[in-house]
């Protein structure tokens, strides 16, 4: 049908002489609803004369030229798939544009024969794959973080991201709204996981509408469909949890999904090692593509002193971490009009948190080794405070804007007390943070095959440090008293605005785009050293104003070989002006890219890139004198800025095959670079001195691979995975120069079980394996860490469920031990649970880092044995 009408129009208007005319309008369903994708035709005297399609948000628009324009009666025929079609008359007589709605009934049609099939647990259909969760249940959920962990192919880290076969999502949305943007760890870690129905992955998701219609996108995207019940009505939960050793867990949550407004008011309170600070701090790398139609320009200012480096990376449930903390989230999405759209997200987040470790370190350094030990009890109050606003526009001549506005307050009081070789050492690191973002993005379509994007930006940071040290334990350095205190101040306010505009053309089998961009950042550093109240230092002081104005013209190209084989290619060229107190510098870069990849092949998708980057050093590299970062260190910036030459090379690989559940992702990059910021430092017992220098570049390659296979014959799925990185970079140690080489890897078996019986796994088993090289010495570590999950259905009401993680540690071994059991009664609003943890009553967990020059044990006190009951009322 389509093909006859396209043959139509095509020879209705190769007729030489005709008028121009336009008609436009919107498509909704009674229920008020947009409709997409409904076919508009125009009739002149029984013949087409024009036809076209609606868009995302129901509008349409015809243009179209009248050879006989004395016969001015037209017929507009609207039929959309479902609904029945409708027919409307205009006159278009003295008029060159009409605008004509129409309100689509659902097409009913009676059915001679149903046929019910049953509803497979994973459905594909094109880019969206769709998991039933009641077929990947195990019984033991609480939030949606536990049951993503069940579904395959979706992996949630330690720390909350959220990645579908290697790559991170870009957004988490809920009934096809986001309300969290890249906070979504506040919805995952504390909604109830009883409220989802189906969990779909949105594979080349595009936001924006206008973009959506021009370009294919690599973005994926999380959409959580909840249950019918809690649709249009006040549903949450009220999740109280205590127990022995003062430890608890309580939640409150309450949401609302309408049509025109969705609403979430999420609240946790916990003693378990659960911190509120890490459920808004995005620590995933976010993923540009390639316009400029969603970028997001937040620069952190620099920070100087950080006392809290008490953390293992092996603690996967913040063992370590003896904590007191709140958390409070409103969150909201609601449609101003049907072209508007409004988000806001404020928080509330208050730690109180204690940890406490036993630290011995030795450098195998010339002409002795250095040894010293620690013992450290640090107690944190973290205080977090912040609002968004996000305003979405998408006006009826296909324009689409977005405003986003956030403001945050992080103030923080860290205080250390620290025994550094029996001698008592006091810290107290007081920060102050104030951070401001202002985006505008604006979509334009032009034309059915050009679009113009703009974006611009506005942020002010402020930070101020204030730290003290007490007694003077630097009185042998500066011969004073050592009774006296030391005292830091510092100030890092920075400010950073720009736009970046981009016209992108698009042929039949190539695009084009040129970009300008104009920024700003203006960067300071403020810092005075002192003991007591005397004059500050001046070879401890500085004073530094950096300021970096760049002007740049990127072109990009990208060019279709086949259906299957395309390159993309860009340059940038970019003139830097460069203020660095009162002297001024220019640097000219030219940076070009290239890849070439396949589109989608029934054996995978594959591509190869190469960049060229020129780097200029951060402001935190310049700073004329030294600044103490921690109670025996002190850094020192560059003497000048030069100008840093990059080369990378990457090569990827994937394979999705959703409705096998067989999935490999693979990603190999190496890059070098001609010189690099490097470290001159000067290690002593009592105290580091570093400088920043310019010394010779370094490698580094790293790869990544990882199958992830569903058995059907064993209803289970299993992954297996691998990590490899290499480096050579120079360093100066002592007045020694010379190369480090690092090579770490791990190696990882994971599963997860389905069976139909009463009980399933999850079981996994890594190898970890790193070795260094400097000055002729090698050393290697090697540690392993596995995991085995099990979870018993004893009936349809109770659940019963136990995790065992298990680390060898250069010969020292740990079990962690969790249970829980679960009692949900039918057709009952309450449901209980008890929850023991570190049954094996571990106090002290022993972790080794030994790298090319130094060897670091550290004993972290470990949250001991602990029971809780929770009663959980759902409404």
């Amino acid at each position: 049908m389509r093909n006859y009408i396209c043959l139509m129009h095509i020879l209705f208007n190769c007729f030489v002489f005709s008028q121009d005319y336009k008609i436009n309008g919107n498509l909704y369903s009674v229920e008020n609803t947009p409709i997409t994708n409904a076919i508009i035709v125009v009739y002149q005297g029984g013949k087409i004369v024009a036809y076209t399609y609606s868009t995302s948000n129901g509008s349409y628009e015809a243009t179209f030229k009248l050879n006989n324009v004395n016969l001015t009666n037209l017929k507009i025929v609207a039929n959309g798939l479902g609904y029945q079609h409708q027919e409307k008359s205009v006159s278009i007589k003295k008029k060159s544009a009409v605008t004509v709605d129409f309100t689509l009934v659902k097409k009913i049609e009676q059915l001679d024969e149903v046929v019910i099939e049953a509803w497979e647990k994973i459905k594909v259909k094109r880019d969206t794959i769709t998991y039933k969760v009641s077929a990947f249940r195990d019984g033991s959920e609480s939030v949606v973080e536990d049951l993503l962990k069940n579904i395959p192919g979706i992996e949630v880290s330690s720390d909350g991201n959220i990645k579908v076969n290697g790559k991170s999502i870009d957004k988490l949305l809920i009934e096809g709204d986001d309300l969290f943007d890249d906070k979504y760890k506040l919805l995952t870690k504390n909604l109830d996981a009883n409220n989802i129905e189906e969990v779909e992955v949105l594979n080349n998701f595009e936001d924006n509408p206008v973009l959506k219609q021009f370009q294919d996108s690599e973005k994926v995207a999380l959409n959580l469909k909840l249950k019918a019940d809690k649709k249009n009505v006040w549903f949450g939960n009220i999740d109280l949890g205590t127990g022995y050793n003062k430890r608890y867990n309580t939640t409150a949550n309450i949401g609302l999904l309408k049509k025109k407004i969705k609403l979430f008011n999420l609240s946790n309170l916990n003693s378990i090692g659960n911190t509120a600070i890490s459920q808004v701090k995005n620590t995933g790398i976010i993923d540009f593509n390639s316009l400029a139609a969603d970028k997001k320009n937040e620069k952190t200012n620099n920070e100087f002193v950080n006392i809290d480096n008490l953390s293992s990376s092996n603690f996967s449930n913040n063992e370590d971490i003896f904590n007191n903390s709140f958390l409070n989230s409103l969150s909201f999405v609601t449609h101003l009009s049907k072209q508007t759209k409004l988000r806001s997200l404020t928080y509330f987040t208050y730690d109180d948190v204690n940890k406490q470790n036993n630290n011995l370190t030795e450098y195998f350094i010339e002409p002795e080794t250095i040894s010293f030990t620690e013992q450290n009890t640090i107690d944190i109050k973290d205080i977090s405070f912040a609002t968004e606003l996000e305003l979405k526009h998408y006006s009826k001549n296909e324009t689409y804007f977005t405003y986003d506005f956030t403001f945050e307050n992080n103030p923080t009081e860290t205080r250390g007390n620290l025994i550094f070789n029996n001698d008592n050492i006091n810290q107290l690191q007081d920060d102050k943070r104030h951070n401001l973002f202002n985006h505008l993005n604006i979509t334009k379509k032009i034309s059915d095959k050009t679009l113009l994007l703009t974006y611009a930006y506005l942020g002010i940071n402020n930070t101020h440090q204030n730290y003290t040290i007490e007694p003077n334990i630097f009185s042998d350095i500066f011969n004073n008293n050592e009774n006296s205190t030391i005292k830091q101040n510092s100030k890092t306010p920075l400010s950073y605005y720009g736009i970046i505009s981009e016209f992108v053309a698009k042929g039949i089998k190539s695009e084009y785009g040129f970009e300008f961009s104009a920024t700003v950042d203006k960067d300071k550093i403020e810092s005075q050293f002192k003991f007591d109240n005397q004059t500050a230092i001046d070879t401890l002081t500085n004073n530094l104003d950096y300021k970096n104005s760049r002007l740049a013209i990127t072109s990009k190209y990208n060019y279709n070989i086949s259906r299957l084989f395309k390159i993309s290619s860009s340059l940038k060229i970019s003139q830097n002006y460069i203020k660095l107190n009162d002297s001024k510098q220019q640097f000219f870069f030219v940076n070009p890219k290239i890849r070439f990849h396949t589109k989608k092949t029934k054996i995978g998708n594959f591509g190869i890139s190469y960049g060229f980057q020129n780097n200029l050093p951060q402001s935190k590299y310049l700073t004329e004198n030294f600044i103490l970062t921690n109670y025996r260190t002190f850094n020192r910036g560059l003497d000048n800025i030069q100008q840093i030459n990059n080369h990378s090379f990457g090569f990827y690989y994937t394979f999705n095959n959703y409705k096998k559940q067989f999935l490999i992702n693979s990603f190999l990059m190496h890059s070098f670079s001609d010189k690099s910021y490097g470290l001159n430092s000067l290690l002593s017992e009592n105290a580091n001195f570093n400088q920043y220098q310019i010394i010779d570049g370094g490698k580094l390659t790293n790869y990544n691979l990882s199958i992830t296979r569903y058995l059907k014959a064993l209803s289970s799925t299993l992954k297996l995975s691998t990590q490899q990185f290499w480096s050579r970079n120079p360093i100066i140690l002592n007045n020694t120069i010379s190369e480090v080489i690092n090579y770490n890897s791990n190696y990882r078996i994971q599963g997860t079980t389905y069976f139909k019986i009463p009980l399933n796994f999850k079981f996994g088993f890594q190898y970890n394996y790193s070795k260094g090289e400097f000055d002729s010495q090698i050393s290697s570590n090697n540690y392993i860490e596995s995991n085995l999950d099990t979870t018993l259905k004893l009936s349809d009401k109770w659940f019963f469920k136990i995790e065992n993680n298990f680390y060898s540690i250069i010969e020292n071994n740990y079990l962690f031990v969790n249970a829980n059991l679960n009692y949900n009664p039918e057709n009952s609003r309450f449901s209980y649970r008890i929850s023991a943890n570190n049954l094996s009553n571990i106090t002290e967990f022993k972790d080794v880092f030994i790298s090319e020059f130094q060897r670091n044990e550290t004993n972290f006190r470990i949250l001991p044995r602990y029971l809780i009951m929770n009663v959980k009322y759902r409404f």
